[in-house]
């Protein structure tokens, strides 16, 4: 037997790496005679630059700009030749906020805009943006900010571009970009702009939103963005990926004049995972939390749709499931850390044996289910 193990990360309690060698401890504590490949992957979320920076060549720098709530702080940049690739997040990620500080109505994107903006300064000829992990709700208008474009109200005054604001704003000036390089949106997600699919429902809440702001500020958006369109002679709010990361895909594609695709689909091609997957005869993934939004440009899902092309068994291992309906058609298997016996708080608080005895607790499914 021969298991290709090929996650995402556990948000907040184990990177990549650490599942892929989790897993592979359980399945060897099974039959140690088995070969196992560990390929930890990603799909734009958390984590992205610096796995693709691995291959890329790519390194490290630190930059000083500012949070979510224009704080000082410093983040982290990879740089190879002429390509740079950030996370979002770095700056701008739900993580430099802590939850009674979050405030998505005064939050923005600027903080990443201003690593972009010195970026294209001093002559990157590419730059890949992961795209999960946002605090934010801005549409990319602080990218837009630190791209010297105006917001104007109806005075024709400046307006700040945060969410408070946004229905204040009426008209938008362009800067002269024609030395702007070519900057690539990696979304882990096809999410819209707006509507009851979109950015604002979808990804409101865990910013912070509460049920009563989300339908306003989500007409508020669409409200804008039409001005938007109709001052800069674009129209990108109903592109798929437009909603990722609090609708910083929008401002990719308008702002920056760049594109989306999916993070999953560059890793996977960075990794050779077809041709890895090609010779396994089990594929193994999973993600912290798996539910019907991992059906939509995840990594999981992108692994097990690959899976099933090459016809290979594919499981996927999760510290929460939910939708379990609405997955089952994709992975052959499932299986999560939280259980009867396991709590949410017990498999945050030490996933390590858990996941491990999980792993174990599948192959000996599986071996059982062959032997009958």
């Amino acid at each position: 037997m021969r298991y290709l193990i090929a996650p995402d990360k556990f948000k907040g309690t184990m990177d990549a790496q650490e599942v892929a060698e989790t897993i592979a401890a359980g399945i060897r504590d099974f039959n140690p005679t088995v070969e196992v490949d560990i390929l930890p992957l990603a799909d734009g979320g958390e984590g992205t630059a610096a796995l693709l920076a691995r291959y890329f060549g790519a390194d490290r720098r630190v930059f000083e700009t500012v949070d979510p709530l224009g704080r000082p702080i410093e983040a982290e940049v990879f740089i190879a030749r002429r390509e740079a690739i950030l996370d979002l997040s770095a700056a701008s990620g739900l993580w430099r906020v802590r939850v009674e500080e979050r405030e998505p109505f005064r939050s923005n994107t600027y903080g990443t805009g201003k690593i972009i903006k010195y970026l294209i300064d001093n002559g990157l000829e590419r730059i890949y943006v992961g795209l999960g992990g946002s605090a934010t709700v801005d549409v990319g208008l602080g990218l837009g900010l630190a791209l010297d474009y105006k917001f104007l109200g109806a005075d024709q005054q400046l307006v700040q571009p945060l969410p408070i604001w946004f229905s204040d704003i009426e008209r938008v000036e362009a800067p002269d970009l024609t030395q702007i390089p070519e900057v690539i949106g990696l979304a882990d997600v096809e999410t819209l702009l707006t509507g009851p699919q979109g950015a604002i429902y979808t990804f409101g809440p865990q910013k912070g939103l509460t049920p009563t702001q989300i339908p306003t500020l989500d007409r508020t958006i669409a409200v804008l963005a039409a001005r938007i369109d109709q001052a800069l002679g674009t129209n990108f709010s109903t592109i798929p990926g437009a909603g990722a990361a609090g609708g910083f895909g929008y401002g990719i594609l308008t702002f920056a004049k760049g594109r989306l695709i999916s993070g999953f689909n560059v890793i996977a091609e960075k990794v050779g995972l077809v041709d890895r997957m090609a010779v396994a005869d089990v594929v193994i993934t999973g993600e912290g939390k798996l539910d019907s939004q991992s059906l939509h440009g995840k990594g999981p899902y992108g692994v097990a749709a690959l899976a099933r092309r090459l016809k290979k068994p594919i499981w996927a291992l999760a510290g929460v499931i939910e939708d379990r309906d609405h997955l089952i058609a994709h992975f052959n298997r499932l299986s999560s850390l939280v259980s009867n016996e396991v709590t949410v708080e017990q498999a945050l608080k030490n996933p390590v044996p858990i996941l491990r005895r999980r792993a174990l607790e599948m192959c000996r499914s599986f071996a059982e289910a062959a032997a009958s």
